[in-house]
């Protein structure tokens, strides 16, 4: 929608309530409610939104990791206006955060992916994202939260019990314009994969922040719960984000083949100029995909990637999917549902610029460079990252690496069941 498209559907009567929503630094959705006159007051007059620049930097906890905040205004984006179908006149708005003084804020990494894209555009180039991430639907019983059913991996008996849901989930997508190409039964029990159409960037991003919301609403509507935690259970598969990646000219024309390419895959200079960007940073751009301590316990697993480098193994973290000269796509494979989307996909294409200008190559089928394993490790390597933090914003990383570390010295200093239970008799 336009600035005028949206006032007219204000106008409609059909509307009461918009929420004002932005994106935290953790990936989290904040914002607050308005009246329909008040938000028509904010949008004819481009005022914004004030909120405290604190909401931007909570912790998992929703802890500020400063003293001091000056006021952050949200901006809202009329190209992300949708009505929520489920919820009474009720319509939903997405924003770019700026300064009081009019500069962009330094914290907003819708802002920040903006101008990763802006920067890849005077290239001559753009992406097209689908993500495809992976959750679990999970019921309350007398022994706490449990899968919501037992369906094998990709069997139809999981579609068929959870098939109202399932539909709900894809109708409600499909009326705020976040097309779903398929939904699967994933590994575990209840667990469930959707893959979301091919968009631009900023749009892609977008949708998987409305699809979070909507998944997990429609989930309360069953009375159940939608989570995209990478690990709940010890002992079922974890959950993952896989994202297809395509780069084409501002021609439309593509970008990803070349049938002349000397190692025989079809894939083109600029291809592998880009991707090997992203590999020469991936230690860097993992503790951005995978933001969490649970998310490496996931990587224990038999079917997590493992290789650093390009391939057409499924272990390989970018791989080369059987029909990449049909889908000009490569996929992406080793980032968690619950990451930040905008600061994920800017620290890839702001990698994938660098390579691009390096002149960078990668083998194909080899393993080049190694992963960490675990989010201290990760966090270590993204600190001492000093292109990619000065691309991403220093600051931000900076607040990034503190939130983070917060959360790994509450861990560290957690005793678990698991201690009590193995250590509290020992030495008797």
């Amino acid at each position: 929608m336009s600035k005028d498209d949206v006032l007219e559907a204000l106008k409609s009567g059909r509307i009461d309530y918009v929420r004002v929503e932005f994106i935290d630094l953790l990936g989290n959705v904040r914002g607050r409610s308005l009246r329909r006159a008040e938000f028509e007051k904010v949008m004819g007059q481009d005022m914004g939104v004030p909120y405290a620049e604190s909401l931007v930097l909570l912790d998992y906890l929703d802890r500020p990791i400063k003293s001091k905040y000056e006021d952050i205004i949200a901006m809202p984006d009329p190209q992300s206006f949708i009505i929520i179908p489920y919820l009474e006149r009720t319509a939903r708005v997405l924003s770019y955060l700026f300064s009081p003084d009019g500069t962009p804020s330094k914290f907003c990494t819708r802002g920040i992916l903006r101008s990763a894209v802006q920067k890849l555009e005077e290239m001559g180039l753009e992406l097209e994202i689908s993500f495809e991430p992976t959750f679990y639907l999970l019921k309350k019983d007398q022994k706490g939260m449990v899968p919501s059913d037992f369906g094998k991996a990709f069997s139809p008996e999981g579609l068929m019990e959870e098939q109202g849901f399932l539909k709900d989930v894809i109708k409600y997508l499909e009326l705020v314009g976040v097309q779903v190409e398929m939904i699967n039964k994933h590994y575990g029990p209840g667990q469930y994969e959707i893959t979301f159409s091919t968009r631009d960037a900023i749009s892609s991003a977008d949708s998987l922040i409305t699809a979070r919301e909507i998944i997990r609403d429609v989930a309360k509507i069953y009375s159940q719960v939608a989570t995209f935690m990478p690990k709940p259970f010890s002992d079922l598969p974890g959950s993952s984000m896989d994202i297809y990646i395509k780069i084409k000219r501002k021609d439309g024309s593509d970008a990803m083949l070349d049938p002349n390419d000397p190692k025989g895959i079809g894939i083109s200079r600029v291809a592998y100029s880009f991707f090997g960007g992203i590999l020469e940073h991936i230690g860097s751009i993992i503790a951005i995909a995978s933001p969490t301590i649970n998310s490496y316990k996931r990587f224990r697993e038999v079917i997590t990637p493992n290789l650093g480098g390009i391939g057409q193994e499924r272990h390989f973290i970018i791989r080369i999917p059987s029909n990449f000269r049909e889908s000009k796509s490569l996929e992406f494979r080793l980032a968690d549902p619950l990451a930040n989307s905008y600061l994920l996909l800017a620290s890839l294409i702001f990698s994938g610029i660098e390579g691009m200008e390096k002149g960078a190559d990668v083998e194909v089928n080899e393993v080049v460079t190694t992963i960490p394993k675990d989010m201290r490790e990760a966090l270590n390597v993204l600190d001492g990252d000093s292109s990619l933090k000065f691309s991403l914003g220093t600051e931000l990383i900076s607040s990034f690496l503190e939130l983070k570390k917060r959360e790994l010295e509450s861990y560290e200093n957690y005793v678990s069941e698991w201690e009590r239970e193995a250590y509290l008799k020992a030495g008797w």
